[in-house]
């Protein structure tokens, strides 16, 4: 494969983690842009930037808690307590509780309960911590 290639798909990956960062952290439109203008002064879109500044702006979404998954075949499986947490986050979410029902969503909330936003690396005593708090917030919204 030669190095034009390799630069587009490098591109073409990183672009698209871009606007699944953007989707995964809830980033309207103008906010979006801002996050641009901040990471890269003078641009407002990814599409503008060069490989090097999409580097910036992906270091950016990661200062700000996006993490890219894992390719599937790489992904443990998720643990029971994890799945428990998951119906938990959901029941608070359709309760109107939590405005993101995603899991990036709940792993920031897992990081700021534990310190361990990877919800696969979760031992047993953080998993139940955050299931006893979604708990006794489910209970709160009645």
């Amino acid at each position: 494969m030669s190095e034009v290639s390799n630069d587009r798909e490098y591109r073409r990956r990183a672009l698209a983690k871009i606007h699944i960062a953007k989707k995964e952290l809830g980033l309207s439109d103008e906010d979006y842009r801002e996050l641009v203008r901040s990471a890269v002064p003078g641009k407002e879109s990814a599409a503008d930037l060069t490989d090097g500044e999409l580097r910036q702006l992906l270091d950016r979404l990661a200062q700000l808690g996006w993490r890219a998954r894992l390719p599937r075949v790489a992904e443990r499986p998720l643990p029971p307590m994890v799945w428990k947490a998951r119906e938990l986050w959901l029941q608070l979410y359709r309760a109107g509780k939590v405005q993101n029902p995603s899991w990036a969503s709940l792993g920031r909330f897992a990081k700021r309960m534990t310190g361990v936003g990877d919800l696969r690396s979760l031992d047993v005593k953080q998993a139940t911590v955050i299931i006893e708090a979604l708990k006794r917030w489910l209970e709160r919204a009645g």
